[in-house]
């Protein structure tokens, strides 16, 4: 039955569809598309992951336990498509205590890596809080703004939704993470952006947050500082703070059209290039398939987000609704600032690629963020609320 039946259905005054119905109606309105999208950027990712780590027995040791996790992660993404995201609605605040309950224990018990504490250690597996923190801030938000339209025209529309946010964002950026952290204020802005927030206002906001990281500019780690100096000329510090940058962008250069081929770049497995198969994983993938093949993943990238947007405009409620704008304003973040770090256009702030970072935490969670866009879109046919 198509939606639109189910629309006339509702108007009518009948009851939505249950049992059998109900998930028939829900296969029948799944965004596959984009479920199947996802599933071959994640396939990508992993080609590419083992083209980038080709001949470093370290790096390609991670090869089997990044295809565990991308098994891991495609499950997320089915129960959290699958499960009714009014069930997400009502969970809200129970996830995000939880979650930053995980991001102060990660200050006090977390591994260090890199002069960074980020990570919960259990056993062999080890687990970053900030990116389940991610879904569970959005969640929590729009739990707050979507039966309260009436105070967005008031400040109280906004500074609950912003220590929300800003929370996570202060524990996270003591860990730190400059740029997971940004992101935060970022997913406020989207969501307060589909909440109607009026414009003036919203100015106002980022005008707010933006003059917040100019005061904070004092109190930086020196590295990050210096990449806020180098990230527009590079070649001041070429062994320094611009090193990451200007290897980069050689290789990103040396794939020219069609690239190196697979396994091939030689900025990666020479070890040029730091963080090949994390921060800098565009850079290395480019390097082996070319301009071309950029092309075809930043394609991809932009299918997801308009279908993103479609989900967004499909919702039958204001909960997804603002849901998926906060979940859309990670994604586009993530890949925005991760390209553009890897050219040289924005300063380097160690956000990963989606689909094609190495990383279980990361990898499972963008999943899991696709699964809940897809619930939302999926779940149209049901009127669920205010």
């Amino acid at each position: 039955m198509s939606t639109a039946t189910y629309a006339v259905t509702r108007e009518a005054g009948e009851s939505p569809p249950t049992g059998n119905r109900r998930a028939l109606a829900f296969v029948s309105n799944l965004d596959f598309p984009l479920l199947a999208v996802a599933v071959l950027l994640g396939l990508i990712g992993l080609f590419s992951l083992q083209g980038a780590v080709s001949g470093v027995p370290r790096l390609e040791a991670a090869i089997p336990r990044h295809a565990v996790f991308l098994v891991v992660a495609i499950g997320a993404m089915l129960v959290t498509m699958w499960v009714d995201y009014r069930w997400l609605n009502r969970a809200a605040v129970m996830l995000y205590v939880a979650n930053l309950a995980l991001l102060v224990v990660v200050l006090f018990a977390g591994t260090r890596v890199n002069d960074a504490t980020r990570w919960l250690q259990a056993g062999p597996v080890s687990f970053q809080p900030s990116e389940t923190m991610k879904i569970a801030t959005v969640l929590v938000c729009a739990q707050w703004l979507a039966p309260r339209p009436e105070v967005l025209g008031e400040w109280k529309g906004v500074f609950v939704p912003g220590v929300l946010c800003g929370l996570p964002a202060l524990l996270v950026l003591v860990q730190p993470d400059l740029g997971t952290a940004s992101l935060f204020f970022v997913m406020f802005l989207g969501m307060m952006l589909m909440a109607g927030v009026p414009k003036r206002r919203l100015a106002a906001i980022v005008t707010g947050i933006l003059l917040g990281f100019a005061c904070c500019y004092p109190f930086l780690k020196p590295y990050q500082q210096a990449r806020l100096h180098t990230f527009l000329n590079p070649e001041a510090d070429p062994m320094g703070a611009g090193y990451n940058i200007i290897q980069s962008q050689v290789a990103i250069g040396s794939g020219g059209w069609f690239g190196r081929g697979w396994g091939e770049g030689t900025q990666g497995t020479h070890r040029f290039l730091p963080e090949h198969h994390t921060d800098f994983i565009f850079a290395s993938y480019v390097e082996q398939f070319g301009f071309v093949g950029g092309v075809v993943l930043l394609g991809l990238f932009l299918f997801v987000i308009l279908r993103m947007l479609r989900a967004m405009d499909l919702a039958r409620d204001r909960f997804g609704g603002i849901v998926v704008a906060g979940l859309l304003a990670v994604f586009s973040f993530h890949v925005l600032f991760n390209v553009g770090m890897t050219m040289g256009v924005l300063p380097v702030t160690g956000l990963p690629l989606p689909f094609l970072s190495y990383g279980g935490s990361f990898l499972v969670s963008t999943f899991a963020l696709i699964g809940i866009v897809l619930n939302v879109a999926s779940r149209r046919y049901t009127f669920v609320g205010p």
